[in-house]
């Protein structure tokens, strides 16, 4: 089917099938994506760049399938970053806008939520915006799936953002009553 009267690449069977290949190879890689992100986190760690809090732990094993799904959230990022040209509305004014700084915020965030998990609640609020964000700016009424791709994505990342926070808290020590980590201070203004 041809959408704005043009050949586009969600037409072609072959993307999806490139599509679900690298779905299918990242799931496959996704316990090494879990012992680099636990490596980094504990590199973080030693280094001081981030600190548990006074009388906290954090667990810095590598965890279960659902312990760390970064490498999805940042995945769909990319998805978000491509859907104007696989759905075939890179012309529409804003949509690249839209898509190309929302995708690249949420993939720059994921990424650093390896190491500081409270900005996945940015993620979260990237996410949330992504449902919203087609018929704000205008590009959601050009039919087809252009603003559903946008609103799947977006409930996608907010959810993972909200998986990535979870995951993060459980990695404190059981009872502790702090964030995940807090950035170390030169000075600290406590005492």
């Amino acid at each position: 089917m041809l959408r704005y009267r043009r050949h586009v690449l969600a037409d072609e069977w072959w993307f999806w099938l490139a599509a679900g290949a690298v779905l299918g190879l990242s799931a496959l890689a996704a316990g090494r994506f879990r012992a680099w992100s636990a490596s980094v986190r504990r590199a973080a760690l030693a280094r001081h760049v981030v600190e548990a809090g006074p009388g906290r732990h954090l667990d810095l094993r590598v965890g279960g399938i659902w312990s760390d799904l970064w490498w999805l959230s940042a995945l769909v990022g990319v998805w978000v970053v491509a859907s104007p040209w696989i759905w075939g509305y890179e012309d529409v004014r804003g949509a690249i806008a839209v898509d190309a700084v929302t995708g690249g915020a949420v993939i720059a965030l994921t990424l650093a939520g390896i190491v500081f998990a409270s900005l996945n609640a940015l993620s979260v609020l990237a996410g949330l915006w992504l449902v919203p964000a087609p018929w704000i700016v205008g590009y959601g009424s050009e039919g087809g799936p252009v603003g559903l791709s946008d609103v799947l994505a977006g409930l996608a990342i907010a959810a993972l953002g909200v998986a990535a926070l979870t995951s993060a808290t459980r990695r404190i020590a059981p009872g502790a009553p702090m964030p995940v980590g807090r950035v170390r201070r030169s000075v600290d203004l406590d005492e």
